[in-house]
C-alpha cells in the first residue's frame, strides 16, 4: 500500500479535537512538557502513560507524572476517574470502549487542563497471514537459512475511509527480549478489496511465533504515527529540528488519545 510506514515502539505500549495542530517545540532547550501515550481499545478499559520530557526524541528516560487527576467521559455522559497504577500509568475501571462511541479524556495537572476527544472505528476483520521468502523478494538469494517476510490479510471495508495499526510482537535473539513493531496503512488503494500488508520489515525463520494485532484507529491516529515516523526520518545529522507529531491534546500536551478496536491472532511461520 502506498502509504505504508513502519514504526518500532519507541518505549511506549504501545486523535480528535475541534483544533488539530503540530505544535513546534525547541527540541533543545524547551522546557519539560507533558506527554499523554493514551489508549481505549475495544472491549476492554482507559489505560494512559503520563511523563514530562525535555526533549521528545532523547532516548534517557523521562520523569513519570504522578499527580495529575485524568476523567474520562462517554457520549453518553458516563464518566470515571481513572487510578494511578504507579510510575505514571493510570488505568479505567468501569468505562468500556465500544465501536462507535466517542470518548473525552480530560486531564488535570497543576492547574492546567488538557482534553482530546477520539470515535471508536469498526473493527476489520483478520483473514489469515501468508509468508514471501526473504530471497525471493529481493529478486534473488539471499546467503543462510530461508527467512520469510510475513503478511496479514485483510478485506478492507467498502464505503468507509479506513486505517490502520499492524501491531506485531515477537522475540528478538539480538535484543534477547520481546519486541513490538507497529506499521501503519490506510485504504486509498485498497478500498473495499481484499488486502495484503508487510507485519514488519524483520524477517523469521520457520517455526518462530508472531502475535499479530489488526487496529482500526481513527484518521488523527493515524496522523500522529504518520508525522510521527517523518519526524523521526528527518531528524537526521545537520537537520532542521522537526515539529512535533500532530496531537489531539490541547494546550501543548505532546502525544494522543486514541479509542481503536482491533482484531488478533497468533502465527507460526510454516
Amino acid at each position: 500500500m502506498k502509504f505504508n510506514i513502519i514504526i518500532r515502539l519507541l518505549a511506549l505500549y504501545l486523535l480528535t479535537t475541534s483544533c488539530e495542530k503540530i505544535i513546534d517545540v525547541d527540541l533543545n532547550e524547551a522546557n519539560p512538557v507533558p506527554v499523554f501515550e493514551a489508549i481505549l481499545e475495544g472491549d476492554s478499559t482507559c489505560r494512559v502513560s503520563a511523563s514530562y520530557t525535555s526533549s521528545y526524541y532523547d532516548n534517557s528516560s523521562s520523569p513519570p507524572i504522578t499527580n495529575a487527576t485524568m476523567t474520562l467521559t462517554d457520549q453518553l455522559g458516563n464518566s470515571e476517574t481513572l487510578n494511578h497504577e504507579g510510575e505514571g500509568v493510570y488505568r479505567g475501571s468501569s468505562i468500556i470502549g465500544a465501536i462507535g462511541n466517542t470518548y473525552t479524556l480530560d486531564i488535570n495537572l497543576d492547574g492546567a487542563l488538557y482534553s482530546a476527544n477520539s470515535t471508536m472505528p469498526p473493527r476489520t476483520s483478520i483473514d489469515s497471514c501468508s509468508v514471501q521468502d526473504r530471497g525471493s523478494f529481493f529478486g534473488g538469494g539471499v546467503p543462510g537459512p530461508p527467512k520469510y517476510f510475513v503478511y496479514v490479510n485483510y478485506t478492507d471495508p467498502a464505503n468507509l475511509t479506513n486505517f490502520y495499526a499492524v501491531q506485531t510482537t515477537y522475540y528478538d535473539s539480538v535484543e534477547v527480549s520481546y519486541t513490538t513493531d507497529y506499521r501503519i496503512a490506510d485504504d486509498e488503494l485498497s478500498n473495499g478489496i481484499s488486502t495484503r500488508t508487510f507485519t514488519t520489515f524483520t524477517s523469521f525463520e520457520s517455526g518462530d511465533t508472531l502475535k499479530i494485532e489488526l487496529a482500526s484507529i481513527d484518521k488523527p491516529t493515524h496522523l500522529y504515527f504518520k508525522t510521527l515516523e517523518d519526524a523521526i526520518s528527518g531528524a537526521g545529522f545537520a537537520s532542521a529540528a522537526p515539529a512535533n507529531p500532530t496531537t489531539n491534546f490541547s494546550e501543548g500536551a505532546l502525544g494522543y488519545f486514541s479509542a481503536w478496536s482491533k482484531d488478533e491472532i497468533e502465527f507460526i511461520v510454516p
